[in-house]
C-alpha cells in the first residue's frame, strides 16, 4: 500500500472514531468568571472519549444533553483543542493497527 493511501486511512480512520466517540458521555468540570455560580467550577454533561470534546451549553442546549449535531450548530460547546487530541489519539490507534495489518499480508511474516 503507498504511503500516501496508508496516511489518508489513518487520519479517515481516526476521524471517523473520534466523531463516534461522542457518543461516550462523560463529565467536565467548567469554571465561568462571569457566572456567580460556577466561579469555582460546575460540572456540566460532555461527550467524547478518551478527551471530551462536546461540552453541555450553559442557557442555551437543553439541561444535561449533549450531542454532536448540537455541537456543530453551535447549541453544544466544542473544546478544539480536546477534539484534536482525541482524533491525535485515534490516529495513532489507527496507524498501529494498519501498520500491523501491512505487516501480517508481507510474505514471510506470519502472525
Amino acid at each position: 500500500m503507498r504511503r500516501t493511501w496508508k496516511v489518508l486511512l489513518v487520519l479517515a480512520l481516526g476521524a471517523a472514531v473520534t466523531l463516534a466517540s461522542s457518543a461516550v458521555p462523560g463529565k467536565v468540570r467548567v469554571v465561568y468568571p462571569g457566572s456567580m455560580d460556577c466561579v469555582l467550577g460546575c460540572d456540566f454533561v460532555a461527550a467524547g472519549w478518551p478527551f471530551p470534546y462536546l461540552v453541555d451549553h450553559p442557557g442555551i442546549s437543553p439541561a444535561g444533553s449533549v450531542s454532536l449535531l448540537g455541537g456543530l450548530f453551535g447549541v453544544d460547546i466544542v473544546w478544539y483543542g480536546s477534539l484534536v487530541a482525541t482524533c491525535a489519539f485515534w490516529s495513532a490507534v489507527a496507524a498501529v493497527g494498519v501498520q500491523l495489518a501491512h505487516r501480517s499480508k508481507r510474505p514471510g511474516h506470519e502472525a
